[in-house]
């Protein structure tokens, strides 16, 4: 349940904060209720990426590519925000969102550091990738609309705490 707070929220942030000038029309996206997380929280969940995916196809653009051990990802379109005023939020400097065949790839440098996510998020209770590099050191460079990092991935999935290299670059649109 924890995981899927999680998620809600991030989606939620990227929701808003991945409108405006350059980021597209997100009045189409609604944050679920608290009702709705609490009646049903992987429909909730499920609604909002639906329409962050659409909103991420109708701004089009960007790209991303994450490569944790042998496995890479590749994201065609991503939504990106930068700035307090455009994320919304205090000591937020950028986010990058994309969701892809289930898979939600996540950057974000913020109050709380530098970090970088691939969450399944069709499949709460079994995901089948739950992969974070977190870090108080700054691992994620910024070249005007590029983002690039490379950083330990540890596997939520499994019960080992060990991490594996990984590196992603993005574009934003």
């Amino acid at each position: 349940m924890r995981r899927l707070v999680v998620v809600v929220a991030v989606l939620a942030v990227v929701a808003v904060s991945c409108g405006g000038d350059d980021g597209g029309d997100t009045s189409e996206i609604s944050t679920p209720s608290v009702e709705d997380l609490l009646d049903d929280p992987e429909q909730a969940v499920a609604d909002l990426a639906e329409d962050l995916e659409e909103t991420q196809q109708a701004v089009g653009g960007g790209s991303a590519t994450l490569t944790v051990g042998d496995e890479t990802w590749t994201f065609s379109n991503v939504l990106c925000a930068f700035g307090e005023e455009q994320i919304q939020q205090k000591g937020a400097e950028f986010v990058l969102s994309s969701i892809q065949e289930g898979m939600q790839f996540y950057v974000s440098i913020d109050s709380f550091g530098h970090s970088v996510t691939l969450d399944d998020i069709e499949d709460f209770q079994n995901p089948s990738v739950a992969l974070e590099a977190r870090g108080p050191g700054d691992f994620i460079k910024l070249d005007g609309k590029n983002a690039s990092g490379t950083g330990g991935f540890v596997d939520g999935t499994s019960d080992d705490f060990a991490e594996t290299e990984g590196s992603f670059e993005a574009t934003c649109p």
